[in-house]
This record gives C-alpha cells, sequence and structure tokens, in this order.
C-alpha cells in the first residue's frame, strides 16, 4: 500500500498535480478514488493504459455518490461501448488504438469534456505519464503534456498525472515537472499480505507484452535472473534493452510481485515463480496464442 506526501505547491498554483510513483501498481487506483472524495467532481473522466474492466469495477465498488458523468479513455483499445460493469448505463468507453497516436488521445479526452455540462467541477486522472514517454521521446511526451494542460485549463478541468520517475533520466524528470506547481510523491505504508489474485488481476498481468513475455520465461524455470528475461524482451520489441530494464525492475516486474504471480529477489535481480503463478499460467498462455513457452536456440 502506498501513501502521498507533498513536495512542493504554491499559492495560486494551477489546479494540476503531477503524482511521483517509486512503481506502477494497481494501488495508484487509490489516487483516483481519493481525489473523488475531497473533490467531490460532478463529472470524472480517466485516461489509461492498462484496461478499463478494473477501473470501471473498482469504481463500482468504492463510490457511493456516483458522478453525473464518467468517462474512461482506455488507450491500447479499440472503441467500444462499456459493458454492465460500467458505473452507470450513460458511460461510454472510447479506445485509442495506436497508443502512440497523441492528438487521438486528446482528441478522445477533449471531446468528453466538451459534451458534458460547463456548470460543473470536471476531474481528469491519467494513470500513466510513464506510458505517454514509453512510446515518444521526451520532447514528443511532455510537448503533448503541455497542450493537455492547456486543454483541461481551457475547460477548467484539474488534472492528476502519475508518473513513476525511477524508469526515467532526471532531465526527463525534471522537464516533466516543470510543468506543474503540485507535486507529490508516494511513499511505502504498512505492507499488507498477498490475496489470491482475482480474474481481473489476472487480466491486468497480462495486458502489457512485457509481462506476458516475463510470465512465459519463468514457465518450467526455478527461476532466472533479470538480465536474461530484458535480452528475451528486448528481443522481441523494438525497445532497447536498458530501457526494457528499467522498466522491468521499476514496473512490470513489481507489478507481478504485488500479484503474488512472482518471487522478486531485488537484490539478487533474480525472479521465480510465485506463490499464485499457476493462478495466471492459463491467461497468459491464452493470450499468447496457447503455447507460451519461448524458444531457445
Amino acid at each position: 500500500m502506498q501513501d502521498t506526501k507533498l513536495v512542493r505547491t504554491c499559492i495560486d498554483a494551477d489546479p494540476h498535480t503531477l503524482v511521483m510513483r517509486r512503481q506502477c501498481d494497481a494501488s495508484s487506483l487509490d489516487l483516483l478514488f481519493d481525489a473523488l472524495s475531497v473533490d467531490d467532481p460532478t463529472d470524472a473522466l480517466a485516461v489509461t493504459y492498462e484496461g478499463p474492466e478494473e477501473l470501471l469495477e473498482t469504481w463500482r465498488e468504492r463510490i457511493d455518490r456516483r458522478p453525473r458523468n464518467v468517462g474512461v479513455v482506455s488507450v491500447g483499445e479499440q472503441m467500444r461501448s462499456a459493458t454492465a460493469t460500467t458505473p452507470t448505463d450513460r458511460n461510454v468507453v472510447r479506445g485509442v488504438p495506436d497508443p502512440e497516436d497523441a492528438e487521438a488521445i486528446r482528441s478522445a479526452v477533449t471531446g468528453y469534456l466538451d459534451a458534458w455540462p460547463a456548470d460543473g467541477h470536471t476531474v481528469a486522472y491519467f494513470d500513466s505519464v510513464t506510458e505517454f514517454l514509453d512510446h515518444w521521446d521526451a520532447g514528443t511526451g511532455v510537448e503533448f503534456l503541455r497542450r493537455l494542460l492547456r486543454s483541461l485549463d481551457a475547460r477548467d478541468t484539474v488534472g492528476y498525472f502519475c508518473l513513476t520517475p525511477a524508469v526515467h533520466d532526471r532531465a526527463t524528470v525534471r522537464e516533466v515537472a516543470s510543468l506543474f506547481d503540485t507535486v507529490v510523491e508516494c511513499v511505502e505504508s504498512t505492507t499488507e499480505a498477498v490475496s489470491e489474485p482475482s480474474v481481473s488481476d489476472c487480466f491486468e498481468a497480462v495486458s502489457d507484452p512485457r509481462r506476458r513475455y516475463v510470465l512465459a520465461e519463468l514457465t518450467g524455470h526455478e527461476s532466472t535472473g533479470i538480465a536474461e528475461i530484458a535480452d528475451s524482451v528486448a528481443a522481441r520489441t523494438s525497445l532497447d534493452r536498458q530501457q526494457v530494464t528499467a522498466s522491468l525492475k521499476h514496473v512490470h516486474l513489481p507489478k507481478l510481485a504485488d500479484f503474488g504471480m512472482v518471487a522478486y529477489d531485488r537484490e539478487r535481480e533474480r525472479i521465480a515463480p510465485g506463490e499464485y503463478f499457476e493462478r495466471v499460467e492459463p491467461y497468459f498462455r491464452k493470450a499468447v496464442g496457447g503455447d507460451a513457452t519461448p524458444q531457445t536456440e
């Protein structure tokens, strides 16, 4: 579990907040629901790279008084109507299939905001600035954020943006942080025992190809080194090895470890099948076409 502490703010600060996380995990949804509780918005929008199912399910469980309008932009998904798990029957999940299409993401966001009444208080939550920067170079990503913030300002919308600094170089983190007057940092709180992953957890675990590759590499092995995993993932993607290693160490392996699907030894930089590895195995086998065993030379 994570709490947040204030890093900086100022008098007459802009309404937006940058949240710096140690890792990307499901607990980051708490930031959204805390914002909904504190800000008490009439309208709420979320932009997610993890798929809308978990967000909408958690929304239904956590929020008693629903905003009059709820929107979800699911990056990496085809456009589709919301299912019965959405908070209200009016809502629609808008998909942006290409995560590199900056204009499509911004248009999906502003499309929601322009369609909603102007008399309310709107909150927008972006679950991963890191994903923005993962798909574009730093300059393109920062310029996209700058334009997006202007769009929110023009529509009187309060934005919450999550960033995982450990994945990026210091210059990039400073440049992103310079766009925000208010910055908060996630800090560790008391650790809870890992419970058996839900169906939603399993789908989230296999939603990213890098996590699928990790799980596939562990099939039939007692343990393996992060270096070997990084080599395998880099060979299957367009990312360089250094970038893959950083994202594995600070994003994907901690997420799988939080679900209990892998055991992550940070000091030795090794991973092994976790307590609930068998729970997720059918999901990643299906996700990779029924044969998750990696090819070896």
